[in-house]
């Protein structure tokens, strides 16, 4: 699979990395990155230990990093998980959120495993 299918497949803006990264290749190159980074098992590690900082740290870097890479579905679902984790602002609604942040991460690195 090509990156643009890729990118089709998880409905991302496909057009607006490659324009925010200078080209496909350095899409490529960088893509990998987003698979190895420790963001989303931080996520995870907050709600284990009940940890409310590390995991609104965790879903704010999230929902950067998927605005830098133009993942507009997980970039979506980590921002509203952000919001309900926001200091002093917790909202009971949270887990359910994190549910569909998983479900979103799970069909992007799916989706990413899949790029020739």
């Amino acid at each position: 699979m090509t990156i643009k299918e890729c990118y089709a497949l998880i409905g991302a803006d496909y057009e607006g990395v490659v324009a925010r990264l200078c080209g496909e290749a350095r899409v490529q190159k960088f893509i990998p990155k987003f698979v190895d980074d420790p963001t989303y098992a931080d996520l995870i590690k907050g709600f284990d230990e009940q940890n409310w900082e590390l995991a609104f740290r965790a879903a704010h870097t999230m929902k950067g990093i998927c605005a830098n890479f133009g993942f507009t579905k997980l970039q979506t679902s980590s921002s509203d998980l952000c919001e309900m984790l926001r200091p002093g602002v917790y909202n009971e609604a949270a887990p359910a959120q994190l549910e569909i942040v998983k479900a979103d991460y799970a069909a992007t690195i799916d989706a990413l495993s899949k790029i020739d």
